[in-house]
């Protein structure tokens, strides 16, 4: 959600962000049985207002597990945010642009997504059937996607 929360704040005109970093995803529809906090909580957020954000809320266990450590440091309020929201999430954001089913790929996720295609599904290291399965994932054929496959498979070699 850093990401999402950088142009939040700017929009915003907000000068104090934070980030946590809560891992939940492994690989493309690859989860970890529960979600690591990565990077902790680092300012003071006693008696503050707090948004936390997030590019989707999909199970909403990332949010959750971000609103608990939030609240552990007494904030005034706490309000979540997200670009998309699950039909399945335990969590509902207070703010949400859509709600969706679909699987989300993100143009800042791409190389990582492409790299995750090949090292959790046995792809040969041919460039078509990587732009097929690009393809099935959401990752459309864009000159962008094709640059990308041409460098993970020179730095995969």
């Amino acid at each position: 959600g850093w990401i999402v929360t950088r142009l939040l704040s700017d929009f915003l005109s907000i000068d104090s962000v934070d980030v946590v970093g809560i891992k939940f995803y492994k690989g493309v529809e690859e989860r970890h049985e529960k979600p690591m906090i990565t990077h902790p909580l680092i300012s003071d957020v006693s008696n503050k207002k707090v948004l936390v954000v997030d590019d989707v809320a999909d199970s909403g266990r990332t949010l959750q597990v971000a609103m608990e450590l939030v609240q552990l440091y007494n904030p005034k309020e706490v309000r979540t945010a997200s670009l998309y929201v699950k039909p399945r999430s335990i969590i509902i954001p207070d703010y949400y642009v859509s709600e969706t089913d679909a699987w989300i790929v993100f143009p800042w996720e791409y190389a990582e997504t492409l790299r995750n295609i090949m090292r959790y599904r046995e792809v040969p290291s041919c460039k078509d059937k990587l732009l097929l399965i690009a393809d099935e994932v959401g990752l459309k054929s864009y000159e962008l996607i094709d640059e990308l496959i041409n460098l993970i498979l020179i730095t995969t070699k």
